[in-house]
């Protein structure tokens, strides 16, 4: 065999190994046989010492990656096992150390399969072998080994020990120049953080191994990514990166990551309520796990079934025989047991998971004293599982409390719980990925609203309701993050929809395209923020009924909080005044949805100049109807004749509260929790104020230049000159900030809401991170006062990224505002804020003498509350 032979066979070994690397077994399984068929047929007595040991060695290497692709392929251990075997009987020909070196790898490749069947434990000491036995500069070896001894540290919990396994592999990879085993390292590296707790960092690792290996696509880096975004609480976006990989895993013939990708679907849609599809996928993936034979998630997978099963009814969604719920009860202890013999995996113990879900099962057959025993076999706090299962710890042990009457306990569960998210959110950098984590505390706030709700004492509901919506309010971060590439991306966006907007309706194919790379420009700046680590330290202590008493009796008696929540599809009030705390049912909150959008439809109506004149006037006449309406259905039965103070999440916060004829001339303010921090007016301070105007706004100039006429000293920008980096630094630098600008919603992507400057729109994601002092913003911009809802009931849009950075008010439009009536408020408004500093009282001085009906809302804190 001559010298060219030899390094033409390595070159078609090592691009065989690659294949198996870039998981494509197929490819992989067919270049290894026909490598060793060709090497079979050399004849080696024609070859010299060293052409034969280079035979020898390939030959033994090329069986252990035709072993890799056939068990990647079918699972069979059998035939994989015979073809190590056949590696190591190759290997017999070679002496010494490099004899020993092939002999552990294929030892490595044994505990890989032992990985796959999940008996990690025996598997270490075959990756321990490799790593004793390989020489230093082995590296490529030695980094398979650490990555797959990190797996089996990983499945076992040991998640430092992995981290540093990965590391480790990371760094020889590098050495080895493979760039792919280099991102599979750091990979893993990242779901090591995410679970260690530092999800941001997890985000980061992984889109560093995505940039290092662009173009995997066996679905691998789309499960982990999910898996990390899960642990967040971004559960939507955690299922669509699911959907995408499943296919990917099963084409790739990565059955047990295919199952494990499954099993995280099946979890995200049972919190995003998808209980049925949640249940069938439980069942898929439990499948899945038994024919790879990895017991300890085929366990974990049946107790997800049942919960699965559970979950609608703890929801009253769907009620059960007490037969049936009983069953499926036993069921969950039969799981127990079966998950303590198979043994825990990623740091979760089957049998734990399924003693959560029996202790839950048993209540609703109200066995209290089985699942009192049940949950006693736990260990204490769970400390090392997983948050969502730490969480639904305590929710049971809530739950329990609660159904025996120990109150005392039922809420130190509950704040332990809201602790253990709390101390979570503090991780997390933006603002979507704070809002986001509320997700993991749906099941115990509802648990502690109902307790409260059965005491039958509405201080208790209050209370409940403020301790789960104030967990997580505040931003992530009271420093803006340093990502100069995230701002060139919204730059090249902004410039990409200004383009758009300049091509006005001429081109609209053209518009279309400007804007949809606009908005994948916007979706990577988004994913970018999720990578930011959180900095703001404590979180705000929730507000009691009780002190909130003291505060009205004190200096507002005239004031009512009303604090809404939709319970069984029925709008509730807890409303609180000086005198006392009482509940009041509204009714159906169906019907407050509809009159909503019935007067979103009449306010945009009625601000269109396109629209004839007879049909603005019927729309107006709608409009005074369909206010008159929603006055009568909600504040008619609270009695609110001075000051309100309004709390609750959608409808409530679409609901143009200054504008129902109750509410004339009075102090109206909004908020999604009761939020402190804000002192008494302060009418002699001296303020800087910033007024802008944006284009395509006919009154805009004009407005803002009525408005600077109220404030001396006052910067007004209008035309060219107000532009995104002004208006960004006024923000955080100005105590008053007013812009007349165009303005829109993005229901789809809240943190993307905008207004519309010259050069462009300002995002609200632009702002997350940046403090504001304490100042007030006057968004006179169309229907920019939306939010969205999303899992868990917080809320995302531009009014909610303001009032978190530290805007004390914020005075905003929650439906069409017509530009020359803005124009007529806005002036008037601002002269009773200079002279107050007041903007509720602003607000309703401005519109009390206004003849149409106005959709501006003053969202702010009460008066009197301390921070804390």
């Amino acid at each position: 065999m001559s010298s060219i032979d030899l390094v033409a066979l390595t070159e078609r070994f090592e691009r065989a190994r690659e294949w198996n690397l870039r998981a494509r077994p197929k490819v992989a399984f067919r270049e290894f046989r026909d490598l060793l068929e060709d090497l079979g047929r050399e004849d080696r007595t024609a070859l010299d010492d060293t052409a034969l040991e280079a035979w020898v060695w390939l030959t033994a290497r090329s069986w252990m990656g035709l072993a890799q692709a056939e068990f990647a392929l079918s699972g069979d251990a059998r035939a994989a096992i015979a073809s190590l075997d056949s590696a190591v009987a190759a290997a017999g020909a070679l002496t010494g150390p490099e004899r020993e070196h092939v002999e552990a790898v294929a030892a490595g490749q044994r505990g890989m399969i032992l990985l796959h069947a999940g008996q990690m434990r025996e598997a270490i000491p075959l990756f321990d072998r490799v790593l004793e036995v390989s020489h230093h500069e082995a590296h490529r070896d030695r980094a398979m080994a650490h990555l797959n001894r990190g797996v089996a540290y990983s499945d076992l919990g040991a998640f430092d020990q992995a981290l540093a396994d990965d590391l480790a592999a990371a760094r020889h990879a590098e050495a080895s120049d493979n760039h792919r085993l280099v991102a599979f390292a750091r990979h893993n590296a990242g779901f090591d953080l995410s679970m260690l707790g530092d999800l941001p960092a997890a985000l980061a690792e992984m889109a560093a191994a995505r940039a290092l290996a662009p173009d995997q696509d066996d679905g691998i880096p789309l499960q982990g990514r999910a898996e990390v975004l899960y642990g967040v609480g971004l559960l939507e976006e955690a299922e669509a990166l699911l959907s995408e990989a499943i296919p990917q895993l099963l084409k790739a013939g990565l059955r047990t990551d295919r199952a494990i990708a499954e099993y995280f679907r099946s979890r995200c849609l049972l919190a995003l309520r998808r209980f049925d599809e949640a249940a069938a996928l439980a069942v898929r993936a439990r499948q899945h796990f038994l024919a790879v034979g990895f017991e300890q998630w085929a366990s974990l997978a049946r107790v997800l079934e049942l919960e699965a099963a559970l979950a609608p009814v703890r929801n009253d969604a769907q009620t059960l025989p007490q037969v049936v719920v009983r069953r499926r009860a036993a069921q969950a202890l039969a799981v127990a047991v079966e998950g303590d013999a198979a043994g825990p995996v990623l740091g979760q113990h089957p049998g734990h998971a399924a003693r959560l879900v029996a202790a839950q099962w048993l209540l609703l057959a109200g066995d209290r004293a089985g699942a009192r025993s049940t949950l006693a076999e736990l260990p204490r706090g769970l400390v090392n599982a997983p948050l969502t299962m730490r969480i639904q710890h305590y929710t049971a042990r809530a739950e329990l409390a609660f159904a025996t009457g120990d109150r005392a306990t039922g809420l130190r569960a509950v704040r332990s719980g809201l602790g253990l998210l709390a101390d979570h959110r503090s991780r997390l950098g933006s603002v979507e990925s704070v809002t986001a984590a509320a997700a993991h505390g749906v099941d115990l706030t509802r648990v502690d609203v109902v307790a409260a709700v059965r005491t039958g004492r509405p201080a208790a509901l209050f209370d409940a309701l403020e301790r789960g919506r104030t967990t997580f309010a505040g931003t992530g971060r009271v420093t803006p993050p340093d990502d100069p590439e995230a701002a060139a991306l919204l730059t090249e966006a902004r410039g990409l929809l200004a383009r758009a907007r300049e091509l006005g309706t001429g081109d609209s194919r053209e518009r279309e395209r400007l804007t949809r790379r606009a908005s994948r420009i916007q979706d990577e700046v988004r994913e970018r923020s999720w990578r930011h680590a959180g900095n703001a330290g404590a979180v705000r202590r929730p507000v009691t009924a009780r002190e909130l008493r003291g505060v009205l009796t004190g200096t507002r008696r005239d004031s009512v909080v009303a604090n809404f929540v939709v319970m069984d599809g029925t709008l509730r009030c807890v409303r609180v005044d000086a005198a006392g705390v009482t509940t009041v049912d509204i009714g159906s909150a169906d019907d407050v949805i509809e009159h909503v959008r019935r007067l979103n439809a009449d306010f945009a109506m009625a601000a269109n100049d396109l629209i004839p004149a007879p049909l603005r006037a019927a729309a107006s006449s709608s409009l005074a109807r369909n206010l008159k309406a929603l006055d009568a259905v909600l504040l008619a039965p609270l009695r609110a004749d001075g000051d309100l103070y309004v709390v609750g999440r959608e409808p409530l916060l679409s609901v143009p509260w200054a504008a129902l004829p109750s509410r004339g001339g009075l102090r109206t303010s909004v908020n999604s929790y009761v939020a402190r921090g804000r002192a008494h007016a302060r009418p002699t301070g001296e303020h800087r104020l910033l007024a802008a105007s944006g284009p395509g706004v006919p009154h805009g100039a004009a407005e803002a230049r009525g408005v600077g006429e109220q404030w001396p000293g006052a910067t007004v920008l209008t035309g060219k000159d107000a532009v995104t980096e002004q208006v960004r630094t006024a923000l955080a630098t100005h105590d008053v900030v007013h812009l007349a600008t165009h303005g829109q919603h993005d229901a789809d992507n809240p943190l993307f809401a905008s207004i519309e400057l010259a050069d462009g729109p300002l995002f609200a994601h632009e702002l997350d991170g940046t403090p504001l002092p304490g100042s007030v913003v006057i968004l006179s911009s169309c229907e920019v006062g939306g939010s969205t809802q999303v899992l868990g009931g917080e809320l995302l849009g531009l009014t909610s990224v303001l009032l978190r950075l530290g805007a004390r008010a914020v005075i905003a439009s929650v439906a069409k505002l017509s530009d020359e009536l803005a124009a007529r408020v806005m002036p008037r408004l601002h002269a009773h804020l200079r002279e107050t500093d007041d903007p509720e009282a602003a607000l309703a001085a401005a519109l009390r003498d206004v003849a149409e009906p106005v959709p501006l809302v003053c969202f702010s804190s009460v008066e009197g509350l301390a921070a804390g």
